[in-house]
């Protein structure tokens, strides 16, 4: 699910990506999925794809997919043609939109009910066949409304946050819309100067949970939201991400693993030792996937090692997405962005 590494850029990138690890384990020629506590395998194999642009660059740092052969990634390009990918089983394509968009966010019950959210404040849908603009939303007496991540619970039950911004950029405030299954409306909360991104959704607690951040400030914040009441459950100055591991959701700072509740935060794993360098990606706490200084990892439950060496020191992680049997990840050096493509063995 969802992943971010804190970086402070008020309207470009940060690591947020929501995702579901799923293995099965073959008993007495039946399929059985595995126990939380069985470790995770690591007998991948890796390709890597270059994505290609003609001129700039195109760097997507969100993905969705509804299954391993039909995945979206979206982000911020050098032009407009390039800030949408399709990944079809074979090769990454791009799409390309009939207006503007700056796409920020992802997420999807099916492949034919996508949603992403742009820096003008529209959201557009997929309904698989096009990518459409749905609506625009204006929050009256601001110049702008970045629309920074997207999560929700069922295709009636979806919010996106990001925030309003004046033109100086000195009376900004966290927004939250919230989407009722025909449209999108701004939902009333107290006036918060904040940037709210990277949203997440609780399985257990049935609630939303995100993070946001002061623009001149160190400040961060973990909130939870219920629909209705805006709560802050953590608050730090040294960066925090978001993302689950099954049904749970953790937050990630200072080579940290955090599991959230509600109203609490305790930490998973210290990874202070390793070469953890943030995010957290699968299906149980034995079954990960992290981002390492030098490549991807993975902890089995045992201990977090790199299955993936990155090709040079200048590759920057921007997401990733994990199914049952593949995982992908985006990185991007100073020339090129790369998805990292890793398959069991059968």
């Amino acid at each position: 699910m969802v992943s971010d590494c804190g970086c402070k850029v008020k309207q470009t990138k940060f690591f947020v990506l929501i995702s579901i690890l799923l293995f099965t384990l073959q008993y007495c020629n039946t399929i059985e999925p595995p126990g939380e506590d069985t470790p995770g395998r690591r007998d991948y194999v890796w390709t890597v794809d270059t994505l290609m642009v003609p001129e700039g660059r195109s760097v997507p740092s969100w993905m969705w997919g509804a299954n391993e052969n039909d995945i979206w990634a979206v982000g911020a390009s050098y032009t407009n043609a390039y800030a949408i990918w399709h990944y079809d089983g074979n090769r990454w394509t791009n799409y390309v939109p009939d207006q503007y968009i700056d796409p920020r966010g992802l997420w999807g019950t099916s492949s034919s009910n996508i949603w992403t959210g742009s820096t003008d404040g529209a959201l557009w849908h997929y309904d698989g066949i096009k990518w459409s603009k749905n609506t625009t939303v204006v929050i009256p007496n601001y110049q702008q409304f970045v629309i920074q991540s997207i999560a929700g619970s069922a295709p009636n039950n979806i919010y996106a946050v990001g925030f309003a911004d004046s033109n100086d950029g000195s009376t900004y405030k966290g927004i939250i819309v919230h989407y009722n299954g025909s449209e999108w409306k701004h939902v009333n909360i107290p006036s918060t100067k904040n940037s709210f991104v990277n949203i997440v959704y609780d399985n257990l607690t049935g609630h939303f949970i995100f993070r946001g951040w002061i623009f001149d400030k160190p400040d961060e914040y973990v909130y939870t939201f219920d629909g209705v009441n805006l709560k802050i459950i953590y608050h730090t100055i040294d960066g925090i991400g978001l993302s689950s591991i099954g049904k749970n959701i953790y937050a990630t700072s200072n080579n940290k693993i955090y599991k959230l509740s509600s109203d609490n935060i305790e930490v998973f794993k210290d990874f202070s030792s390793t070469n953890y360098a943030g995010g957290t990606w699968g299906k149980s706490e034995v079954d990960f996937f992290t981002f390492n200084w030098d490549g991807i990892g993975h902890y089995n439950g045992t201990n977090l090692t790199t299955i993936f060496q990155k090709w040079n020191n200048e590759w920057s992680p921007d997401g990733a997405i994990v199914f049952e049997k593949s995982v992908f990840f985006i990185w991007d050096d100073s020339f090129n962005t790369f998805i990292v493509h890793g398959k069991l063995r059968d």
